[in-house]
Parts: C-alpha cells; sequence; structure tokens
C-alpha cells in the first residue's frame, strides 16, 4: 500500500529534524575538538602559553566575546545579524566609566546595560516598522553609536579612579573560576532557557526558518524583532562593562571589529546565517578557540595583522561549514521525499 502524503511529509519533517540535530551536536563537537587540538599545538609551539596566568586571561577574553556571540546567536537564528555591536560594546564602556565617578558600581552598571537595550530596541524598531534590512540599519547604527562615543570622550581616554574595586568585575573569582567566565555561563544559561524553553525562542526560530509561514502561524514579526535586537544590544553592553573593568581606562577606539568576532564565532559555533536555529554552546566554544588563537599569537610575538587574517579565515571556514551544512540538509531532504 501506498504512504499517503501524510505520512511522505511526517517521515520528511523526522528527517530533517533528525539531520539537524545531529549536525548541530557534531559542529559543537567538531569546535570543541579543533579548540583542544589549537591548545596541545600552542602548548608545545609557545612556551608559557600553558600557565595559569595565560589560561585565566584567555579565558576572560573567551568569556567576553562569547557574551555577545551569544546574543548575535539569537539575531542569526531570526535570519539577521547585527554589525553595531562593537560600538554599542565601547559607548557603554565608556558610559559606565563616566557613571562610575559619580554613582555607585551597581547604578553605573545598570545605566550601561540600559544604553545597550536602548540602542537595540532602536534597531529593532527600524528594522521591523520601517522594514528596512537589519544590515542597512546595524551599519548606520554602527557609525551613529561610534560618533557618540567619540563626541562623549572628545577623543580622550576615560580613566576609572574612583571606584577601584570595580576591577574585581574581572579580577575577582569564584569558586576560582574569574567572574567574567561566571557571568558568560550564566548568560548561556539563560539564554538556552530562552531559546528552548520559551515562546521567545521558539518565534525567534521560527521566523528565520521560513518568515512567511510565521506571519501565518500569528507570531508577531514586528515584536520578536524589537525584543531579539533589544537583546543583542544589553549582551554587547554586558562585555562593554566587562571590557571596562578589564581595562580600567576606556576610549572610542575601542570595539573595532568587534561585530565580526561576534558573527564569527556564531556561525562557526553551528548557527546557520540562513536562521531556523541557534547553538549556543557552540557559539562559547567557538569564543574560546579564537580566544586561544589571539592568545598563542600573542605569546609567539606575532604582529597583530596576521590575527586579523586568522580571522578572517575562521569566518571563511564558518561559511564554508554553513554552506556545507545547508545542502547536507537539503539532500537529506530529497532522498526521503
Amino acid at each position: 500500500m501506498a504512504n499517503s502524503p501524510e505520512s511522505l511529509n511526517f517521515r520528511t519533517i523526522l528527517t530533517l529534524s533528525r539531520a539537524t540535530r545531529f549536525i548541530r551536536v557534531a559542529e559543537s563537537v567538531g569546535v570543541f575538538a579543533l579548540l583542544m587540538i589549537v591548545v596541545v599545538g600552542a602548548s608545545i609551539a609557545a612556551p608559557g602559553f600553558s600557565t595559569y596566568t595565560n589560561f585565566i586571561n584567555t579565558l576572560i577574553a573567551a568569556s567576553i566575546t562569547a557574551v555577545t556571540g551569544l546574543g548575535m546567536t539569537f539575531a542569526i537564528a531570526m535570519g539577521g545579524f547585527d554589525l553595531s555591536v562593537g560600538s554599542v560594546q565601547v559607548l557603554t564602556a565608556i558610559v559606565v566609566a563616566d557613571l562610575l565617578a559619580v554613582i555607585d558600581p551597581p547604578l553605573a552598571i545598570l545605566g550601561a546595560l540600559l544604553t545597550g537595550l536602548a540602542v537595540g530596541l532602536v534597531n529593532g524598531i527600524l528594522i521591523s516598522k520601517l522594514r528596512l534590512p537589519a544590515f542597512v540599519v546595524t551599519f548606520g547604527m554602527m557609525s551613529i553609536v561610534r560618533g557618540v562615543a567619540l563626541l562623549i570622550t572628545q577623543g580622550q581616554s576615560v580613566m576609572i579612579t574612583r571606584h577601584s574595586e570595580f576591577g574585581l568585575l574581572n579580577n575577582g573569582k569564584v569558586l576560582g573560576l574569574p567572574i567574567p567566565f561566571v557571568i558568560m555561563t550564566i548568560v548561556l544559561v539563560v539564554l538556552s532557557v530562552l531559546l528552548k524553553h520559551t515562546p521567545f525562542g521558539r518565534h525567534t526560530c521560527a521566523i528565520g526558518g521560513n518568515r512567511a509561514a510565521a506571519i501565518v502561524s500569528g507570531i508577531n514579526i514586528d515584536r520578536t524583532t524589537i525584543a531579539v535586537f533589544g537583546l543583542v544590544g544589553v549582551t554587547a553592553a554586558i562585555s562593554g562593562v566587562m571590557l571596562s573593568s578589564q581595562l580600567m581606562i576606556v576610549d572610542a577606539t575601542l570595539g573595532t571589529g568587534f561585530e565580526l568576532q561576534a558573527i564569527t564565532v556564531s556561525v562557526l559555533g553551528g548557527t546557520s546565517l540562513s536562521g531556523g536555529h541557534g547553538n549556543l554552546v557552540g557559539t562559547v566554544f567557538a569564543a574560546l578557540l579564537l580566544a586561544t588563537i589571539a592568545s598563542a599569537l600573542n605569546i609567539l610575538k606575532v604582529i597583530s595583522f596576521y590575527q586579523y587574517l586568522a580571522l578572517g579565515v575562521l569566518l571563511i571556514f564558518a561559511l564554508a561549514i554553513d554552506t556545507a551544512r545547508r545542502a547536507f540538509i537539503a539532500k537529506s531532504l530529497l532522498r526521503h521525499t
């Protein structure tokens, strides 16, 4: 007896689900395996790489990148991305540094987070209400926010001196783990719950997977878009606060190219640029990989230009994996239809 259209459709959906799940796990394992290879190679080639101090510094750098990468994962899962995160990072770092001169750290941090949220919400409103492409809006916002940061500082550096304990946000430890790593872990857990166990997460992936179907199913596209970009703004602000605590002196030149790092760790971690799903654990592994490579190159005294080269190679590699992923899923569907 021939299979009914309903059974074929169910079988296709089941096959797609299994293929996607397999790819996500394989990519997370693959990035982790690549990270281990780089760690072993760097430990052999770079004396001093395996020290405790370098391990902590690498973990802190990875955590700062990963926090924004986790937010970027939501934007990419929805089928977009945010090019303004580097500018938001530096603006919020400047905001918290300026506020620390007049108010206590908790309120200064809150002010920075609200600044990031405001920029993200403006991005989301412009994209959803004016039907402008995310690339155009966030590229323009990247320049606007950077300009605001330059105007605030007048091109000068802002040093944090009044609340020296603010540095504990970078140097402190909880159960032997650096606080930035703890912050990143909390963000990972919270966003994992949002992505996998709430309507917001399901709607985000549904929009990225098939926008037309999402509209037909009654999902509020505008509200979800605004919320996602607001979330990205907040994660960029968190990384800005972490960066200011790490440096204790900030200026408007920081964060240049940070948006490429955030996109790279998201895509390399297994989130497809075509949207539809997000791999948050993979994003964290990719951020660790990026920080490990940068650390090894610094210890080997490789000039910074080559670090940009390494970032570009990783981004191209991530895009190639994304293309292969989509081709694999398409072939799986063809074989079962």
